[in-house]
């Protein structure tokens, strides 16, 4: 072999060994199915009837889920339960005992509130992070006007806003934003939503502003309630796509596709109601163009799985961890 073809094979296997030496951080968005308070089992579908609260070993299920199948370092959760106030922060007993399983750096955060909601109005976006592999830098809800448009108030629940950065053998790199949404249920309110999003996108620049952060990386995620891929009996468009037209024409990609299949576990699996839209400026650091869905085995495990874990399966996505802060943030 002629040296410069050997040297050329070197500096290939090189550049393969960097590649493969590129470390990710995992972000997963999951609707856990009201964990905290009553109503699991509400909506019909696999495993459809009234569930019972989850059990100490129910909650240690689901932290070995996040940790061993999903290996996930931060989550945007949907439908948690505020069980108590301490020292000015909302806490749930439940995310204490998964947390408590999880280890010591993981952390949550639940949106301030003054006293312990109603039952039926339980249910709140979180934040879950593994701070041996991100730094929480800020976490706020989002100040978002409330108006009933569309048939529907805009947000049921406001959205939950963390500020991370990445960790890379201790010290801090890339910086990004993630938007934990919950939006009201009923996919034939699609207008609604389509106003919801863009109220979060139009004020994100405001409301992070407000909290002296500026950051282009941008991840909106979680439980949409909005199906862009349905279709009617006659195959025609079933809700409007305006939402995902939207964003798109804002930059942001949207990592799920008619390919990604039910996120909700409806009778039919046809339920494509979460989400994930990543700026462009966030697209740069992720390698892939479609969330990876978690499944627990075959239909016929569905029942049984939603009993302990939720009627939505978990997405999931990498970010790559880069050797610093390298995105072009807002003036």
């Amino acid at each position: 072999m002629a040296t410069g073809s050997r040297f050329l094979l070197i500096i290939l296997a090189g550049a393969s060994s960097v590649a493969r030496a590129q470390s990710t951080i995992t972000i997963t968005t999951w609707n856990i199915e009201h964990l905290g308070s009553s109503g699991r089992g509400f909506g019909g579908g696999f495993g459809a009837g009234s569930l019972p609260m989850r059990t100490t070993e129910d909650l240690k299920k689901i932290a070995t889920l996040i940790k061993n199948d999903l290996k996930a370092d931060v989550l945007a959760l949907q439908e948690i339960g505020i069980g108590m106030l301490e020292g000015g922060r909302s806490r749930s007993g439940e995310l204490n005992t998964i947390v408590s399983e999880l280890g010591s750096t993981w952390e949550y955060f639940l949106p301030p509130v003054a006293s312990i909601p109603a039952d039926d109005e339980n249910m709140f976006c979180a934040l879950l992070w593994n701070a041996a592999k991100v730094n929480a830098l800020d976490l706020f809800v989002m100040e978002v006007p409330n108006h009933e448009l569309a048939g529907r108030a805009l947000f049921d629940r406001r959205p939950v806003v963390g500020y991370f950065e990445a960790r890379k053998d201790g010290v801090g790199t890339n910086d990004f934003i993630l938007v934990s949404v919950h939006l009201a249920s009923g996919q034939d309110h699609e207008e609604n939503h389509l106003i919801a999003v863009t109220v979060i996108e139009h004020e994100l620049n405001k409301s992070l502003a407000d909290n002296e952060v500026q950051e282009s990386d941008r991840i909106i995620l979680g439980d949409f309630n909005d199906n862009p891929f349905a279709k009617t009996e006659a195959g025609n468009q079933k809700y409007s796509p305006a939402l995902y037209a939207h964003m798109a024409f804002k930059g942001y990609t949207d990592l799920v596709s008619a390919d990604t299949g039910a996120t909700r576990m409806d009778s039919n699996l046809t339920s494509i109601i979460d989400h994930i839209l990543v700026s462009k400026s966030a697209k740069l650091h992720i390698p892939t163009t479609q969330a990876k869905k978690f499944v627990p085995g075959d239909s016929s495990t569905f029942g049984p799985w939603r009993a302990t874990f939720s009627d939505h399966f978990p997405l999931s996505f990498e970010m790559k961890v880069e050797n610093s802060d390298d995105d072009v943030d807002f003036d």
